[in-house]
């Protein structure tokens, strides 16, 4: 435990609450591992029941672990995607199991350590188009430049093309591109995917040490389950996106399930080599997912952890304090399914559930990237940890250990749910405005819902009144506040608009234009529009616009002005002014908008 629980409470004060439940057995802080949950198993190697602990390390190593020393450190071909340990035959007084590091396109199996044989998934359905093309570029019926606006076609089609062809489009000089034909075109065209995750699925007998087959999620969006060596491609299931992770359930022979976890977020359910119907739809994308009982639990990226059924029935969430790295199912050798789980989050905290309850919070001082419960040795459940840093922590689960729910743990309603509330009694009036109101409902609700819709038509009218009229010395609009005002000076034909702009609002408006509407056979004005810089909060800007009256006679009447200032991204203006213009020989008008 920390020195300090997740809670805030000293470890010292928290002792007596809440016993440790794993019991720390090994640490090796200079392990130097990089290696993810996929990517650590523990098998019996030799065969003795002592099972022994196999990391793929990222750094192309297979690290085994004995006991609490590292007996061995191989060499891998390839950066491991995932390993798995299945037995392969029931033949043999000592029994040994075989194992299979994936690491793209290939499985390598090993067989005492040593390996075995070398298995390769087979090549890409690419599309026969395609594959034309490059046949009748290689043998000089179709030219190059031709070839390449044929694969063009073929690309901007939308089609699925193989990374040869997509490096071939992304060159534009034509000297680069007949260089790559020349180097190229001899070759057939071929294309190997990848593996993304493995996992085992027992053949025909549900017990420890049972003969199991390999699956394989690909690349391709393919998933695909060998025969018991490992060696063929016993059924092919085409998936919706590419998988990721893996839990199997089952017997080959009889009846299995198959969950898939993929990239896409979804989370898909295989029974029997045929994909079902049933379609986890995941809020956030998933981080990682175990199989609890007769439950699929999920960790998400948004700090969650979901409980779903299998048949796709979202059942709980529970809120984690800070986000989720790992997953895995606290694994007994006495039970079938799991009922427990361990998540394992950013700030070093391993916590201990059984279904919705919290049974156990352990500090590991560390970001976790790969978490397992497996036999270990001769204990039946062993916690292996790998940090972020390198190191190595393998913990105990004591045999007397009660792995079940108790009442100390977080689990269900409040307390405070039980407690009643202090409901003052009923009196006449109320039980008479009760009456009232069931037997007046339909009226009632007649009459607000018309109340509402008058509101509704009253608020409308205002609005478009503002904006056709002008009334009112200011407009508003969600982006930006102005104050406008006009002012006529003038006693003869010649008068000026002297305007006064103020910007109301928090931000500083640029680019505004003012736009002015008149009766061109009455007034002229020298600038029908201006164009505002930049208008600062708080700060009043003056102009002055000179104009003439040039009508003559009775031609000569009254008539007004309107002065716009525009929104520039929107049809609507930020506020309009109305200018009555006054009578020749008539006194100074002032008038705000």
């Amino acid at each position: 435990m920390a020195s300090e629980t997740s809670d805030g409470l000293p470890a010292q004060a928290k002792k007596m609450e809440e016993k440790q439940l794993w019991l720390t057995a090994f640490k090796d802080h200079l392990a130097n591992i990089r290696a993810y949950s996929a990517c650590v198993e523990t098998a019996d190697l030799a065969g003795t029941g002592d099972f022994q602990l196999v990391i793929a390390d990222a750094g192309k190593k297979l690290r085994l672990y004995s006991g609490t020393q590292q007996t061995s450190d191989g060499v891998l071909l390839d950066v491991p995607v995932a390993i798995c340990s299945f037995y392969a035959d029931y033949s043999g007084e000592l029994r040994k199991p075989l194992l299979a590091v994936a690491s793209g396109p290939f499985i390598f199996i090993y067989k005492n350590l040593r390996p075995y044989y070398k298995f390769v998934l087979p090549a890409m359905e690419l599309l026969p188009q395609e594959v034309s093309v490059w046949e009748d570029v290689a043998n000089g019926k179709l030219p190059r430049q031709k070839a390449f606006e044929a694969l063009e076609a073929l690309r901007d089609a939308g089609n699925y093309l193989s990374n040869r062809t997509m490096d071939l489009l992304n060159m534009d000089n034509p000297s680069e591109r007949d260089a790559f034909f020349q180097r190229v075109e001899q070759f057939p065209l071929s294309q190997h995917t990848v593996i993304t995750c493995m996992s085992t699925l027992n053949k025909d007998r549900d017990e420890p040490g049972a003969v199991a087959c390999l699956v394989v999620g690909t690349e391709d969006a393919k998933l695909c389950i060998l025969e018991k060596t490992g060696d063929a491609i016993k059924k092919k299931i085409q998936l919706p996106a590419v998988p990721v992770q893996l839990l199997t359930s089952g017997l080959v022979d009889v009846d299995y399930r198959i969950v898939v976890m993929c990239r896409n977020g979804n989370i898909y359910i295989i029974k029997n080599g045929e994909l079902t119907g049933v379609v986890l739809e995941i809020e956030a994308q998933p981080v990682a997912m175990v199989r609890v009982e007769n439950q699929i639990v999920v960790a998400t990226t948004t700090n969650h952890v979901h409980f779903y059924t299998l048949k796709g029935a979202k059942q709980a969430t529970l809120t984690m304090p800070a986000p989720i790295t790992n997953i895995c199912a606290l694994v007994q050798e006495n039970l079938k399914q799991p009922k427990a789980f361990l998540v394992a989050l950013a700030n070093g905290e391993v916590r201990t559930y059984v279904g919705r309850c919290l049974l156990n919070r352990m500090q590991v001082f560390g970001v976790v990237t790969a978490m397992k419960v497996a036999k270990y040795g001769r204990e039946e459940s062993s916690l292996i940890v790998v940090l972020q840093s390198g190191s190595l922590i393998i913990s105990m689960l004591p045999r007397r250990a009660q792995i079940s729910a108790t009442k100390s743990a977080e689990q269900g309603p409040p307390p405070e749910q039980d407690i009643p509330l202090n409901v003052p009694k009923r009196t006449n009036l109320y039980v008479e405005l009760t009456k009232r109101e069931k037997d007046s409902a339909v009226d009632m609700h007649r009459v607000f819902q018309r109340d509402l819709c008058k509101l509704r038509l009253q608020t409308a009218r205002a609005y478009v009144k503002i904006l056709t009229d002008g009334v009112g010395t200011q407009s508003y609009v969600a982006s930006a506040s102005v104050r406008l005002t006009a002012q006529v000076t003038g006693l003869g034909p010649q008068f000026k608009i002297k305007l006064t702009v103020q910007n109301t609002g928090s931000k500083a408006l640029a680019n505004v234009p003012v736009v002015f509407t008149y009766n061109l056979d009455i007034y002229r004005l020298a600038r029908p529009h201006l164009l505002f810089p930049n208008l600062v909060p708080a700060v009043v800007y003056n102009y002055e616009v000179a104009g003439t009256c040039v009508a003559e006679g009775d031609a000569a009447v009254a008539d007004t002005i309107h002065v716009y200032v525009c929104n520039p991204t929107s049809a609507v203006p930020v506020i309009t002014a109305l200018v009555k213009m006054p009578q020749l020989g008539n006194a100074d008008m002032l008038l705000g908008a």
